[in-house]
């Protein structure tokens, strides 16, 4: 097939891990359906210091650039939100860096079959041997006939969306609820409590979720021990994929609203799930809390309010 008749998919992504796997995953689902030829650049940055192939064996056409390379390709891709239906895109070379998914059923009804060719992707991805082995271990000696996952997104996400990560409450009523109906099931948790702030490196607040569920449930609890949370080492990276896929192995789901990670925990999948955010009635205050001590600037707040009231179906 000559150049010219070929036609191109080639996306970019400097986000956290399961960002670019749902840019990765939707991005092959469109270049599959649309007879493009895809690509995906992965560059190593503070958000995901792990390249692909640190974390995947699969032979997928991932690029993981340098920095020289990075730097000098990046100005061929648009960072606008992809707005478009790709589906239907006439042009033969399409380029986007983005952190979203690049199908939107909500928009394009046309998109929703193709998310289930998402989760048929995800579920022939292969980590790497040495990730396999460690979530064979850990499932082996520490779960339960019956698990359930919870995820308790902390981080960054404490500053970005307070009202989704201010749910520890939430999500130990919702475990009530699983362990009402099945008394002898085991808890994964999975959570990023105490991680650093990758941009600044100083360590974030501690709230202590570890310590609340053993308190609460003792040891039904269990979980792994990263290496470390500071998503700009690669280890941080790879111990976060062991703990994606051991929750992807659970019965029930306790997720974080709003957490691209919760949300690829239930891809493709039809478990009982509850995914969990502040229930408090003056939690809409809490990112007005964080701007008045300055650790986020206005335009962030603004832009946080405007999400909460715009119409719906806005962009």
């Amino acid at each position: 097939m000559d150049e010219e008749s070929t036609r191109t998919l080639t996306v970019a992504t400097t986000a956290g891990l399961s960002n670019r796997l749902r840019v990765l995953f939707s991005g092959m689902a469109l270049a599959e359906a649309t007879g493009r030829q895809f690509t995906m650049l992965w560059p190593q940055t503070v958000e995901c210091a792990a390249s692909f192939d640190e974390l995947f064996a699969t032979p997928w056409p991932v690029h993981t650039p340098t920095e020289a390379e990075w730097q000098r390709l990046r100005q061929s891709f648009s960072r606008n939100r992809v707005e478009t239906d790709l589906l239907a895109a006439r042009a033969s070379h399409l380029h986007f860096w983005t952190s979203h998914s690049l199908l939107m059923p909500r928009r394009f009804p046309d998109h929703e079959p193709l998310l289930s060719r998402m989760a048929e992707l995800l579920a022939i991805l292969e980590p790497t041997e040495g990730i396999v082995a460690r979530i064979a271990a850990f499932q082996s000696h520490a779960f339960r006939p019956r698990m359930i996952g919870v995820h308790l997104r902390r981080g960054d996400l404490k500053f970005t969306e307070p009202v989704f990560s201010t749910n520890t409450q939430a999500a130990l009523s919702a475990v009530d609820v699983c362990l009402r109906q099945y008394p002898d099931a085991g808890i994964l948790l999975c959570t990023d409590d105490g991680a650093l702030n990758q941009y600044s490196g100083k360590a974030l607040p501690v709230e202590g979720v570890r310590d609340q569920f053993l308190a609460r449930y003792g040891n039904r609890v269990v979980f792994t021990t990263p290496r470390s949370l500071d998503r700009r080492e690669p280890t941080a990276i790879q111990d976060a994929l062991v703990d994606l896929w051991l929750l992807r192995q659970t019965n029930f789901f306790v997720g974080t609203a709003g957490s691209s990670f919760s949300d690829l925990v239930m891809l493709g999948r039809s478990v009982p799930v509850t995914m969990c955010q502040s229930q408090h009635p003056l939690r809409h205050l809490l990112p007005l809390r964080h701007w008045l001590r300055g650790e986020r600037p206005l335009k962030w707040l603004v832009r946080y309010y405007w999400r909460l009231i715009r119409p719906r179906g806005a962009r």
